[in-house]
């Protein structure tokens, strides 16, 4: 008999044994929490509402981060029978920005019962725009994806370093503009480029970018004074193990307040001194950046990215084209976006075009049935703003369609003839 086998019956023959129900209840729980949870997505009723654009924007990101922070109203107190019975969670929405044959087009997908949140912080910041309940546009493609005549690629951003630290937003997007005896700021749009590569496929081509948010509680802003702790070299305070240095420690505390200044007054004047002396210029400008990142309210956001196209016009030229877009975001000693290498076509080794295909099929179905991935992160409002936001008319883009004139209701009262 195999001695590895022998040792195995050894093993559970002395208390090993035990392991076994703790890893099955591990293994009983994950399998319940996923079935709970697609019982719980499914029960939820989608609508697809499209933002149409007006001629005429002036408007910077900085009322689509209003409107973000008017969407966080959508968090919600779950209990212990909410989450471990029901399958309830935070809920989430999908907003996508589609090139749908060259066309572009503004999606929002949301559970019904959050339309009017939506639709009211939407028109409270943009009155001319217009947003209508719409077929989904998903549907429009075969429900099985790649198949005999559709081939496709995608992928979902990650971030490249920790949450806290913040990606490149809207306010550094400006260019300095020389009229004569001074210079003046430029808006410059950073959806622009996306716009412009969303608008070059040819009919048979469709791009899908779905930003998937749901609030987020306070602990990543927790973790992101950790990381400012870090950054300017402050330990954490030790507290004390066992009964008798509670004891040593409340005596010497109280000879410090009668004799002297507390130990802690000293260290926080020594950090203080320390910090001033050590820190370099770039590290007080990302600890600055830093804590004003996590000032703002937060979103667990996933970014997917998918490419649908017939084979006979199927051009992976647009695939770096696409991930090029969300480059300008990135800065070298803060945060940027990546492609998530372990859920992207393109493997390398060991039944590659099975791995691929299934990977394919993944993306495509998470993007149908508006799926949120477990690999997210945390975007504040300010860098959901940057990343999605109406264009402003300086996007001068021929393929997105810009409503002429907003239909409004009659007026209440109107006589009857």
């Amino acid at each position: 008999m195999d001695v590895g086998f022998l040792d195995f019956l050894n093993l559970l023959m002395k208390g090993g044994w035990v392991i076994l129900p703790i890893l099955l209840f591990f293994l009983w729980k994950n399998l319940w929490m996923d079935y709970i949870h697609l019982k719980y997505d499914l029960s939820i009723n989608w609508v697809s509402l499209e933002l149409r654009i007006p001629q005429v924007v002036d408007k910077t990101p900085k009322v689509m981060e209003q409107i973000f922070s008017g969407l966080y109203a959508l968090r919600s107190s779950i209990n212990m029978v909410d989450k471990y019975i029901d399958g309830k969670r935070q809920p989430h929405i999908s907003l996508d920005i589609t090139s749908l044959n060259g066309n572009i087009h503004f999606f929002i997908r949301t559970p019904e019962q959050y339309r009017m949140l939506i639709e009211s912080q939407v028109l409270a910041q943009y009155p001319e725009a217009d947003v209508v309940e719409v077929e989904d546009y998903t549907k429009m493609l075969p429900a099985n994806v790649p198949n005999e005549d559709y081939d496709m690629w995608g992928t979902e951003l990650i971030l490249t370093k920790e949450d806290a630290y913040p990606i490149r937003t809207y306010k550094h997007f400006k260019e300095d503009i020389d009229s004569g005896e001074m210079k003046q700021m430029k808006f410059v749009d950073p959806i622009a480029s996306l716009m412009e590569v969303l608008s070059s496929i040819k009919e048979g081509e469709s791009i899908w970018i779905n930003y998937m948010i749901r609030p987020a509680n306070g602990h990543w802003q927790k973790k992101g004074m950790e990381l400012v702790d870090r950054l300017l070299g402050r330990g954490k305070k030790k507290k004390p193990s066992n009964i008798i240095e509670e004891v040593f420690q409340f005596f010497s505390d109280m000879v410090w307040i009668l004799f002297g200044k507390a130990p802690e007054d000293k260290k926080a004047e020594a950090e203080k001194d320390r910090e001033k002396k050590e820190l370099s210029p770039g590290t007080k400008d990302v600890v600055k950046a830093v804590e004003e990142s996590i000032a703002k309210h937060g979103f667990h956001s996933l970014i997917r990215i998918v490419y649908i196209a017939r084979r006979t016009v199927f051009s992976r030229a647009n695939i770096p084209a696409i991930i090029g877009t969300f480059n300008q975001f990135s800065t070298y000693d803060l945060n940027g976006f990546r492609p998530n290498g372990s859920v992207t076509p393109g493997v390398s080794y060991f039944f590659k075009k099975t791995r691929d295909y299934l990977r394919k099929v993944r993306l495509y179905q998470g993007a149908r049935r508006i799926r949120f991935s477990k690999k997210g992160f945390i975007l504040n409002v300010e860098e959901l703003a940057t990343v999605y936001h109406i264009p402003s008319s300086v996007v001068e883009t021929p393929t997105l369609p810009r409503v002429e004139a907003k239909k409004v209701q009659p007026p209440s009262g109107l006589p009857i003839m």
